[in-house]
C-alpha cells in the first residue's frame, strides 16, 4: 500500500536545540516562578526554588515514562504546593503562560535534509503531520518554529501531548494526527528519533517506522523498519521522483 502521509517528531528529528539554550532558559523560568511565589507572599531562596523546579522537572520525566502529560500547569502548581501554597486559577493560568512562552527563546535549528524533504514531500501530495510530546514548551509554540522557517503551510495536522493528556507511545497521540490527515496507520510513515516512543508506537500501529538518527543515535530496541541521518532519505524510501 502506497505511503499517503508521514508523520514527524519534532525534538531532535526536525528540530534541536543545537546551542544548549534550554540552561539559559530555565533560569528565566526560575525567575518568573520566584516573581509568582513572591505575589503569594513567599520568598524561597533561589537554590531552594531551583531544588524545586528541578523535582518538577523529574515528576515530569516520571510522566513522560508512563505516557502522561505534564507541562507548564502541572510544573508550576507542583512548586507552589511544594511551599504548602494554594494557588489561584488566575495566577496559575498567567504564570504557566509565561513560562511556556519562554520557549520562543530556544535557538532551534533544523535538522539535516528537513527543509528540503517537506518541501517536496508536500509537493508531492504527501499528507504531512507532527506527532510529538512537550514539556513545559507547548505545541502553540513549537508551531511557531515551523512558521519561522516558512513551513507551517506544509503540514495538514498536529498532535501534541499537551493537547492530547498522554505521551508517546500511547496510541491516542498518532491515531490523533492521523484522523486530522485522513488516512489510516497502513498508508502512513512516522520519522521520529527515540526507539521507545516513536518507533514503538507508531510499530504498534502498524505504520512504517523510520528511526531518524542525525542527531543522536539512539539504537535501543526496537529496531525500526528504516533509519535515515539525512531527511532527504525519505525521498529514497518513499519512492519520490526526482
Amino acid at each position: 500500500m502506497p505511503v499517503k502521509a508521514v508523520t514527524f517528531d519534532f525534538w531532535n528529528t526536525l528540530y534541536a536545540d543545537e546551542g544548549q539554550a534550554y540552561k539559559g532558559l530555565t533560569r528565566r523560568r526560575v525567575d518568573i516562578l520566584k516573581r509568582a511565589l513572591r505575589e503569594a507572599d513567599a520568598e524561597p531562596d533561589d537554590q531552594e526554588l531551583l531544588e524545586v523546579y528541578r523535582q518538577g522537572f523529574a515528576m515530569y520525566l516520571d510522566a513522560w515514562r508512563n505516557e502522561r502529560h505534564f507541562g507548564a500547569r502541572e510544573h508550576v502548581r507542583f512548586v507552589f504546593e511544594s511551599f504548602g501554597l494554594d494557588i489561584p486559577n488566575p495566577l496559575l493560568a498567567r504564570t504557566s503562560a509565561v513560562m511556556e512562552d519562554v520557549g520562543l527563546n530556544f535557538h532551534l535549528t533544523l535538522q539535516r535534509g528537513a527543509e528540503e524533504a517537506i518541501h517536496r514531500l508536500s509537493d508531492a501530495g504527501i499528507k504531512l503531520g507532527i506527532v510529538s510530546d512537550t514539556g513545559i514548551t507547548p505545541g502553540r509554540v513549537l508551531l511557531r518554529y515551523l512558521r519561522r522557517d516558512g513551513l507551517l503551510h506544509c503540514f495538514s495536522g498536529a498532535a501534541f501531548s499537551d493537547q492530547t493528556g498522554v505521551a508517546k507511545p500511547n496510541a491516542r497521540m498518532f491515531n490523533g494526527c492521523l484522523e486530522q490527515l485522513g488516512v489510516e496507520p497502513g498508508e502512513a510513515a512516522h520519522v521520529g528519533d527515540m526507539p521507545r516512543t516513536d518507533v514503538a508506537g507508531a510499530k504498534r500501529l502498524g505504520m512504517i517506522a523510520i528511526r531518524f538518527a542525525g542527531y543522536d543515535d539512539r539504537r535501543e530496541p526496537p529496531d525500526a523498519d528504516f533509519v535515515i541521518r539525512d531527511h532527504t532519505a525519505l525521498l529514497r524510501i518513499l519512492e519520490i521522483e526526482e
